[in-house]
Formats: structure tokens, C-alpha cells, sequence
């Protein structure tokens, strides 16, 4: 008996790739798998034929509940597409502009370069910078079917860096306001006294946290064990890393030179007042 008995999963783009890998690991553990192809029509088919033969249950979800309207099928698959640009394009925006921000107010390594902007005023090499960073930790994800066990392992990789450095970025500020106590001026909305509890609770969950998406995921992901297998390498931990390593530039070099957020307008009279 698996964990997803009598459980029914679609997977998109799971003829291939981290989406194939996604879809075996699924039906191992008994869900009824759907697969969702775009183009590739023969891919699709063989990671079916490779979960059937392994005992499980799955089918395309194309050539199966769509095989006689494909301009519902072509119409679903743009919506999807459409959406996942829209998803990406969020995401770089926001990254971006949270790195030209850092960067303008000399927070962050390359600020000079960073907090540039071109003649449209959009910070491009913030973006370039955010776009390389997200491709360089996507790259182990070619040999995801590499793995042995197969699994998606670099699709639980991405997913525990982008947790992982988030979540540190959010307890950063609730760790300051515990220090500063009764000193920090609190705004009109505010935990009051219960902050102390509360704040205590959310550091305790984030380091939880960061040490459980930090594990191995199985004895193949454990470098000092025989089963050993580097695709199946968990490198969330690479996010710690890149924490130490900005720690001490900041401790070495940035301290001495932020000062603050850089004023980009000036107050006038009446909002000065």
C-alpha cells in the first residue's frame, strides 16, 4: 500500500525531464498518474508505458480525455502556458527589483553595477543578474533521470533553496525586532507584548525548517554512504553557503558603507511636516 492510494495526479510536462521523474516517483507511491505532454506525443508515451510496466497506473491526459477536440487540447495548453509566463515574468520582476533596491542602497556585492538603469529606466543588469541566478541552480535538473533511485531530486533541490533563503530573509527582520524589545518603535499595527512569544515560535519553525530541507533524501543523497549517487545530491545547503559568505562581506566590507536606505526624492514642506 503507497502513501497515494486511490489518489489521482496530474502532472504537466511529465514526459520528460523533472515532470517524467515527477510522475514515476508519484505512481511508486500509488497515485493514478495523468500526463500532461505539449508537444511531444512519444515521450509521454513511454513514461507511461514505464509506470504500467512497473505495476502502476497512468495515461496521457491529451490523447485520452481531449483525443477528439485538440483545439481544447491546443486551448488548455496555451492557458497553461500563458500562465506559467505570467508566473515567471512576476517572480523576475519582483527578484529584480529587490536586487536593484539592495543595490542602490549599497547592500549587496556589484552594487555599482547593479543599481544602473538603462534608458527605459529598468535596472537590466539586475534582471540579467536574477535571470543567471535562477538558470545556474536549474542546471543539475538535465541529469534529474540520472538519479538512482530515480526521482525529482533537483526539482526538491530548487524548491528547498527558494524555501530556505526565504525564509531566513523573512526571520532576519523578526529576530531584530525581538533584540531591540521595548526600544522599537512599533506602527499602529502591531503584535503588542505577544510579539515576544510569537517572534520566538517563528525562529524556532524556521530553523526547523531550513535543517529538514537541508537533509539527505535517502542513502544515495549521502556522500560517506556505499548507495552514494551525486545526481541524487541534495545541495540546498548551498543557500547556507551564500548566508555565511554574504555575512562575512558584510561584517569585512558592507557595514562600513550602509548606512541606510538612499534617498532617491526629496521631502517637500508639507510632507516633511
Amino acid at each position: 500500500m503507497g502513501r497515494l492510494d486511490d489518489r489521482v495526479a496530474l502532472v504537466t510536462g511529465g514526459g520528460r525531464g523533472i515532470g517524467r521523474s515527477i510522475c514515476e516517483l508519484l505512481a511508486a507511491e500509488g497515485a493514478t498518474v495523468a500526463v500532461n505532454y505539449r508537444r511531444d506525443a512519444d515521450a509521454a508515451a513511454e513514461t507511461v508505458e514505464a509506470i504500467n510496466a512497473s505495476g502502476g497506473a497512468s495515461n496521457t491526459i491529451i490523447t485520452t480525455a481531449l483525443a477528439g477536440d485538440m483545439w481544447a487540447a491546443k486551448l488548455i495548453l496555451i492557458i497553461v502556458t500563458v500562465g506559467q509566463l505570467f508566473c515567471g515574468a512576476a517572480g523576475l520582476t519582483s527578484a529584480s527589483r529587490t536586487w536593484y533596491a539592495f543595490s542602490r542602497d549599497r547592500a549587496m556585492p556589484g552594487w555599482t553595477l547593479f543599481r544602473r538603469l538603462n534608458r527605459d529606466k529598468v535596472p537590466l543588469y539586475a534582471v540579467i543578474a536574477v535571470s543567471v541566478a535562477a538558470l545556474i541552480i536549474s542546471i543539475p535538473a538535465l541529469w534529474s533521470t540520472d538519479a538512482a533511485p530515480t526521482f525529482p531530486w533537483a526539482f526538491f533541490a530548487i524548491t528547498g533553496i527558494c524555501t530556505v533563503g526565504l525564509y531566513i530573509a523573512y526571520t532576519i527582520p523578526i529576530y531584530l525586532r525581538l533584540r531591540q524589545g521595548d526600544a522599537f518603535e512599533a506602527g499602529p499595527w502591531n503584535l503588542g507584548q505577544r510579539y515576544r512569544w510569537i517572534n520566538r515560535i517563528a525562529i524556532v519553525w524556521v530553523a526547523i525548517t531550513t535543517v529538514v530541507l537541508c537533509l539527505p533524501f535517502g542513502p544515495a543523497s549521502v556522500p560517506w554512504f556505499d548507495e552514494f549517487d551525486a545526481p541524487a545530491f541534495n545541495y540546498t545547503p548551498a543557500v547556507l553557503v551564500l548566508f555565511v559568505l554574504v555575512a562575512i562581506w558584510w561584517a569585512v566590507s558592507a557595514k562600513d558603507r550602509y548606512t541606510g536606505p538612499v534617498r532617491t526624492l526629496e521631502e517637500d514642506e508639507v510632507t516633511a511636516d
